[in-house]
């Protein structure tokens, strides 16, 4: 957490308030991360763009006279629960926020648009995607689709393992994480533990297509707010959880890569 449906979702968020002026970027006292906020020492605006369980911010520096400035991109990482909002520092009622929201975006009026994140797994670096993540199934699902089409029975990533691994591997399903993969799996009623390279063509197709459409629901659902994150929107997880079928329900086990894999127990 969070996945493909959670980055999208916040970038959608930001991009609310792709229109506001900013002053300054600041972090956190307590924060360690070491990235240089002067790059930006003029005023700016904001907009996000997501790929995978990526997130790119683009600050624009507002022209001033004698002053040349290009755009400067930031990549960001949410970690296990890093979320946006947008407050007012000097409303008590928002002390919570303050307390965790550790990069700023300060505004003419003194509000903030922060990265809150409770447990400071989240992370910023100036630069852009990372380029050996493969294509988005959300925003790139064409690219996506040709991809796994055209390594899937020679790459040697598909020769070994299983389908409930290769589905974490952010070179060919970027944005997939536990629950999308337990559902994605859970839907394609196929055995999870089987090499990926043994399965059909026509199978093959079916988790592409599954894959694809599971992104999309899961963002139009308003993501999954497990755990610590929310939807910054406030949306109702209530139809999301129904949504579900696997994750958090079935059996479940610790896989090769360390992670809990939940799965039919009639594969066991």
């Amino acid at each position: 957490m969070p996945e493909i449906a959670e980055v999208k979702l916040t970038s959608d968020f930001i991009n609310k308030y792709s229109g506001k002026i900013f002053n300054r970027i600041e972090k956190s006292p307590v924060s360690k991360i070491k990235t240089d906020l002067g790059r930006v020492n003029t005023k700016f605006t904001v907009h996000s763009s997501a790929r995978g369980k990526e997130m790119v911010i683009d600050l624009t520096p507002l022209e001033e006279p004698g002053m040349i400035h290009g755009n400067e991109r930031m990549k960001i990482n949410l970690g296990m629960s890093g979320m946006w909002i947008y407050y007012d520092p000097t409303d008590t009622k928002c002390e919570k926020y303050h307390k965790h929201a550790h990069l700023r975006f300060v505004d003419e009026k003194g509000y903030i648009l922060g990265l809150c994140d409770t447990r400071r797994f989240a992370k910023w670096v100036w630069g852009d995607f990372d380029k050996k993540r493969g294509p988005c199934p959300l925003s790139e699902p064409r690219l996506f689709r040709d991809d796994l089409m055209e390594n899937w029975y020679s790459h040697k990533d598909f020769r070994k393992g299983s389908l409930s691994v290769i589905l974490l591997n952010q070179r060919w399903f970027n944005g997939v994480g536990n629950y999308l993969r337990a559902e994605i799996l859970y839907r394609l009623d196929l055995n999870p533990f089987m090499v990926p390279s043994e399965l059909e063509p026509k199978d093959l197709e079916k988790l592409i297509d599954l894959t694809i459409n599971c992104c999309n629901q899961a963002y139009k659902l308003g993501g999954g707010q497990l755990k610590d994150w929310k939807n910054p929107n406030g949306e109702d997880p209530s139809s999301f959880k129904e949504w579900m079928k696997c994750y958090g329900i079935m059996e479940k086990m610790i896989d090769k890569s360390g992670r809990t894999f939940w799965y039919d127990k009639k594969w066991k």
